[in-house]
């Protein structure tokens, strides 16, 4: 569905809580699922990546699972604004738990930009919601590709938003539990500085000896959005923009 036709995506955030940034609208254009896939978003928050795929193409069937309920609330509040209640469905509660209720092989697709903080790593911060948000106080990246690999079915895809310095921790879980990774984005701030984000792609079932690696720039040198930032906008209907990297 061509996502011009279409009123722009309405999203509210808490203004005191967590707040969304830029991994978000990354990980929503990587991903290019088929039509009428089955997709599940782990953390969703305020549910931005579903509402940010919906606008792209609005016949996909997504899961959304957060732990929060404040963010549950938010996130039901935005599906329905927006007209989406038939293809995003919202769940609240701790996600290995929810994930022993679905069948092996459910999704097409498993999306997170998770708490991707270790509890060692960092201040944590004061703010509850912004805490769980931040760091992994309620899911490890152990604990959630361990829950995610039977989910997908054969030939279905993962994809993850973590710190560039996990990036070798994440292919070794992904490969433990038979996730081979497929693609991997480098999320650079700008050209001269050493990436910040890593985007990683795996599959479940055969994948190639060695994934693809591509370098992503946000900013040039002046502070300007890259030619690759502005086109992964505005291939979304949202007006709204991250100036952030978490």
């Amino acid at each position: 569905m061509n996502s011009q036709a279409m009123a722009p995506v309405q999203i509210t955030q808490n203004p005191e809580g967590y707040r969304y940034s830029v991994e978000p609208f990354l990980l929503a254009d990587w991903v290019r699922p088929a039509g009428e896939s089955r997709i599940l978003d782990i953390g969703t928050g305020c549910g931005i990546i579903p509402l940010l795929l919906m606008s792209r193409q609005a016949d996909l069937e997504i899961t959304a699972v957060e732990i929060q309920n404040s963010l549950v609330q938010r996130a039901v509040d935005n599906v329905a604004a927006n007209g989406w209640s038939g293809g995003i469905r919202v769940l609240a509660g701790d996600y290995p738990v929810l994930a022993r209720d679905w069948e092996p092989g459910t999704f097409d697709w498993i999306l997170s930009n998770p708490p991707y903080r270790k509890v060692n790593s960092g201040k944590i911060n004061r703010c509850r919601e912004k805490a769980l948000a931040r760091h992994e106080l309620a899911l490890t990246l152990e604990t959630l590709v361990k829950a995610s690999a039977p989910l997908l079915k054969p030939g279905g895809k993962i994809a993850l938003a973590y710190p560039f310095y996990r990036l070798r921790e994440v292919i070794e879980q992904l490969r433990r539990h038979e996730l081979n990774p497929t693609r991997i984005a480098r999320v650079t701030g700008h050209q001269a500085v050493a990436p910040k984000i890593c985007l990683v792609e795996a599959v479940r079932g055969a994948g190639p000896e060695n994934p693809s690696e591509h370098t992503l720039t946000i900013y040039h040198p002046d502070g300007r959005y890259t030619q690759t930032m502005q086109d992964i906008y505005a291939s979304f209907n949202y007006p709204e923009r991250s100036h952030r990297l978490r």
